[in-house]
């Protein structure tokens, strides 16, 4: 509500006398202190107190209110903070029918005297040292992107070999936002990477020099070597690399293969298999259809140097290396690497997501 609607009420309708409120900025004040709505709080905080917030002097500066989660609030039992707080977001209407309310946001309410300067000097990095963010004009956090599968296929014989991989499958179900989703999705690859070298080193028993060669070998390999390895192992027919094929096609649509062809050819690596290849450029690839088994030289006079015996390895080493590039660009934001943006959240969902789920199903089905 605003100042005017609280001045219309009746007197008796409200636990604090009407000269206890007052305005600044728009927003109703109780006894100088103004509520500012937060948009998300860490979830290791507890939500059934509030957490007062000092600056460096031990000033007093306000209370950070975790009300969003609690249901049927007793608005006589609420504090000061929660008070204002819930004048500020409730319409004039729901109000007088006084009936047991569940805020919608999380607030923080500060002295008015303070309002200023929290604003100037703490807002945007309260994410840092509060745990907790507001959305302004200069900084907020879309929805997450979201989409409707056409349907879903349920895959057999998957086994996860450790509680690690286990977690971190969860852990990814649980994340609202492709880019830490796709993080924690290509854990399981760096796991099994791990856990594939103790599995080989246990054969080897008391063969010291085997090990060292195992370590030596391993510790030479990059992340991305590891991974074409691991795929050229698990994906030993064609039908394993044509659902992976397909999921590479996915990137051939007006909204993507753009944005593909500059993540991984505008700000190409080492590992890129086009770099070392006298092949059709992925973007002429991509006009004639995509990766299909049709689409090799011997079958299609306009394919250049993708032959029968190298139509396997290409979708093999051109999968690892879009799902190595997407991993980088999203954990590395450095000058060099494409760096990802809200924009580019579709891109993932859509496209690389897929992609890395299909390779994951191929390197731990039995």
């Amino acid at each position: 509500m605003k100042y005017d609607d609280l001045k219309e009420l009746d007197d008796t309708d409200l636990p604090y006398d009407i000269t206890h409120f007052s305005e600044h900025d728009g927003i109703c004040t109780l006894n100088g202190m103004i509520p500012i709505s937060v948009d998300a709080v860490s979830f290791s905080y507890e939500s059934d107190e509030d957490i007062e917030i000092y600056d460096e002097r031990d000033n007093f500066l306000g209370v950070l209110c975790i009300c969003k989660s609690i249901t049927d609030i007793n608005i006589v039992s609420l504090t000061e903070a929660r008070y204002i707080a819930y004048i500020h977001e409730v319409d004039k209407n729901t109000f007088k029918q006084g009936l047991p309310y569940k805020f919608t946001k999380n607030y923080l309410v500060i002295d008015v005297c303070e309002y200023d300067d929290y604003k100037n000097k703490y807002m945007d990095s309260a994410p840092i040292w509060g745990g907790f963010f507001h959305s302004n004009a200069e900084s907020s956090l879309p929805e997450a992107y979201r989409f409707q599968p056409s349907k879903l296929i349920a895959r057999p014989r998957i086994i996860l070999p450790t509680d690690y991989h286990k977690e971190s499958c969860i852990r990814s179900v649980v994340q609202p936002y492709a880019f830490e989703r796709f993080l924690k999705l290509y854990h399981l690859l760096e796991l099994i990477f791990d856990w594939n070298l103790v599995q080989e080193i246990k054969t080897l028993n008391d063969d010291l020099q085997g090990i060292a060669r195992l370590l030596n070998e391993y510790s030479g390999n990059n992340e991305l070597e590891r991974l074409k390895v691991l795929l050229k192992r698990k994906c030993d027919d064609n039908k394993k690399l044509d659902k992976i094929a397909d999921c590479l096609n996915k990137i051939n649509s007006p909204d993507y293969l753009d944005k593909g062809m500059k993540i991984f050819f505008d700000y190409s690596k080492s590992g890129n298999p086009y770099k070392i290849s006298n092949i059709t450029p992925f973007s002429d690839l991509m006009s004639q259809g995509g990766f299909k088994r049709t689409n090799t030289k011997e079958n299609n006079p306009n394919i250049k140097g993708i032959a029968n015996n190298t139509y396997d390895n290409l979708v093999i080493e051109l999968s690892a290396y879009f799902i190595y590039r997407v991993r980088c660009c999203i954990a590395h934001n450095r000058i060099g690497e494409y760096v990802m943006s809200n924009d580019d959240e579709g891109f993932v969902v859509e496209f690389a997501e897929p992609l890395l789920r299909e390779v994951l199903c191929q390197i731990f089905s039995q």
